[in-house]
């Protein structure tokens, strides 16, 4: 199957969105449902200019949602998927980890026998 430029284009976009420790924490805050961007900064930390500038970013992406609600502003999480793409990107980082761990104790154990 030949993916289309569009999207691509849309799959660019959503990446992008993720590609911020920032957004990562807030998607992980978010993670349990709803919250106001008070709770979300309270969360996450920063100013409150930095990180109402990530949520509109991660709004225009389709990744969450906003309504307000008197003064209150709530954002949720629209996909999901979002999760799942972060909780595999996790999953082979740990996989390597595990693995270079390993490599770097079998050239150690060999270090010692040379040392020997």
């Amino acid at each position: 199957m030949k993916a289309s430029h569009e999207l691509l284009s849309r799959i660019a976009e959503r990446l992008k969105a993720l590609a911020d420790p920032t957004r990562l924490k807030i998607l992980h805050t978010l993670e349990e449902g709803e919250l106001t961007v008070s709770e979300i900064l309270e969360q996450v930390g920063g100013s409150q200019a930095n990180v109402s500038k990530h949520l509109g970013l991660m709004r225009r992406s389709g990744l969450l949602e906003s309504r307000r609600e008197g003064v209150n502003v709530y954002y949720r999480v629209v996909d999901p998927a979002a999760f799942a793409v972060c909780r595999t990107v996790c999953d082979a980082l740990e996989r390597r980890a595990d693995s270079e761990h390993k490599l770097l104790r079998r050239a150690v154990a060999s270090a010692r026998r040379i040392d020997a």
